[in-house]
């Protein structure tokens, strides 16, 4: 019973791990917005190149900043939109809209207790008061640790409320309605008492927590990269990221005298009022994460180098798209699931080099924040000028490119380490060799069969690069077969869960097994 619970825990940190990434997937393009933008509206950039100063031109900028910031302003009510609706397996919609009622009717109930105990805070003084407008109400700036206490509680309750029975004259009211009617009582009277009682000093301990992690500088930025990756293959990574990316512990900065909270929060709004980034945020914005992705690169040749001859052909294009994949969209877990369960220590050695990059860019000058992938480091590291250390990041992914590229070729020829190639046999065809095809062969119909068929499957769900799945029996499955579908690697979570990797085109995986459960 008590390892069920466990599992059910565990699950369940997965499955709001992967709630997260909805906001996350609208911040990352609004920040990418913001930086374009507020690179073009430069001064010193319209200096430097004329046409930039052109009255629509600049008004076209203007108006991609202020696209920017939709996200960054909103993000408390788009998690608490976004939990409900990732974690509910039904009326998601209804759920979702009761998180947000549920979020704006908590910060109502803080409005109204600020203002009777007469608190609220002038204009110029919320900063200091630890007081900011969300959606037109001055309350405490919860940012989204309040949207994720709203969303959490949104989907703790939905099921409860939406089926409570109520008299038959109220039934207008009845089923999902009542929820968000509800959760307005609820959380109005939450946001009245709980919150004032325990936001201030919860807020204080994170920040003095955030402070220390500032403050023990590069053994600081190397332990958060090491517990960013080796979370990987539980899946809840993410977790781990959004806890520094958007609460306190990630620090907290007064800019251009707006309190900010969480590293993006305070990366993008230094890039918002074009200021350099100071050290100690570089070194919490993950960016040896920058640098593995080109190590991974050198990683990926030297296992085509280490592969048997007459196997080359075939997984040249599974290797190019991988490395494609890392570099050009920030998803590392395609590469990395090649050598994690063949060799482990390999992934070690990987972990370590993360977080001594993470450790070491920020005192060679390397400043440019929150670089996931291609198009960021573009935006946020070249269009900003040297400033931001990027031809030193450059000189430093070429270095990480040729030292992957020697540690795993020694390492993969000195311990025999099975990767893509070296099998004793390679039964792959000729067409499924090509492209992305050996990665993530979609074959909704082979894949439900290798997972036991539709009878063995309780739940199915996908993050960004791995089925998430609830099985009656995990023994019935075939892991070779799985592979033969698409999958790159199985992972055993309990009795019952297990995740298939299988690449940054899960989602269409999912829909066609789903598609092949409708039609068995």
């Amino acid at each position: 019973m008590a390892k069920k619970k466990k599992g059910n825990t565990w699950q369940f940190f997965q499955m709001l791990g992967k709630t997260f990434m909805f906001p996350i997937a609208l911040l990352s393009i609004c920040g990418m917005l913001l930086g374009i933008g507020s690179a073009f509206t430069n001064e010193s950039m319209i200096e430097a190149i004329p046409f930039l100063g052109n009255t629509y031109v600049n008004l076209f900028f203007q108006f991609m900043v202020q696209l920017g910031l939709f996200a960054f302003n909103n993000l408390g009510a788009l998690f608490a939109m976004a939990i409900p609706l990732g974690l509910l397996k039904e009326e998601k919609e209804f759920g979702a809209f009761t998180g947000l009622v549920s979020f704006m009717a908590m910060h109502i109930g803080t409005n109204f207790y600020l203002s009777a105990t007469d608190q609220l805070a002038a204009a110029d003084q919320m900063s200091e008061a630890g007081q900011t407008m969300i959606l037109g109400i001055q309350t405490y700036n919860t940012s989204v640790l309040g949207g994720i206490v709203a969303g959490l509680m949104a989907y703790a309750l939905y099921r409860k409320l939406a089926t409570l029975k109520i008299p038959e004259a109220l039934g207008f009211y009845s089923g999902p309605r009542l929820a968000p009617i509800a959760m307005l009582f609820i959380m109005g009277v939450f946001g009245l008492v709980a919150v004032p009682l325990f936001w201030q000093p919860f807020y204080a301990f994170f920040k003095m927590l955030g402070e220390w992690i500032t403050t023990s500088g590069p053994i600081g930025y190397f332990s958060y990269a090491v517990a960013e990756r080796v979370t990987i293959p539980f899946g809840l990574n993410h977790l781990v990221t959004s806890t520094f990316r958007f609460t306190p512990i990630g620090g907290t900065a007064i800019i251009n005298g707006q309190e900010y909270m969480g590293t993006v929060n305070m990366f993008l709004a230094y890039v918002a009022n074009n200021m350099d980034i100071p050290l100690d945020l570089a070194g919490k914005m993950e960016q040896g994460k920058l640098m593995i992705q080109y190590g991974l690169c050198g990683a990926a040749l030297a296992m085509y180098h280490c592969a048997k001859p007459q196997n080359k052909k075939k997984i040249k294009g599974m290797l190019i798209t991988g490395a494609l994949t890392v570099v050009v969209g920030g998803i590392s877990e395609p590469i990395e699931f090649l050598f994690l369960f063949a060799f482990p220590p390999l992934f070690v050695v990987h972990t370590i080099l993360n977080g001594l990059a993470n450790m070491v860019l920020p005192y060679l000058g390397v400043l440019m924040g929150y670089t996931g992938d291609l198009i960021q480091f573009v935006t946020f590291g070249v269009l900003r000028g040297t400033r931001t250390g990027w031809p030193i990041a450059v000189a430093f992914a070429a270095g990480y490119f040729v030292l992957y590229y020697f540690i795993f070729k020694w390492a993969i020829i000195r311990f025999d380490i099975k990767t893509p190639g070296r099998e004793e046999e390679l039964e792959l065809d000729e067409s499924e060799a090509s492209e992305f095809e050996q990665l993530s062969a979609y074959k909704g119909i082979a894949m439900l069969k290798a997972l036991g068929g539709k009878e063995n499957i309780i739940a199915i769900d996908n993050c960004v690069t791995r089925l998430r799945l609830e099985l009656k029996d995990v023994s019935l499955i075939n892991e070779e077969e799985i592979k033969n579908a698409g999958g790159i690697a199985v992972v055993h979570l309990d009795e019952h869960a297990i995740q298939v990797i299988v690449g940054t085109q899960v989602y269409a995986l999912r829909k066609q097994i789903n598609k092949a459960m409708e039609l068995s």
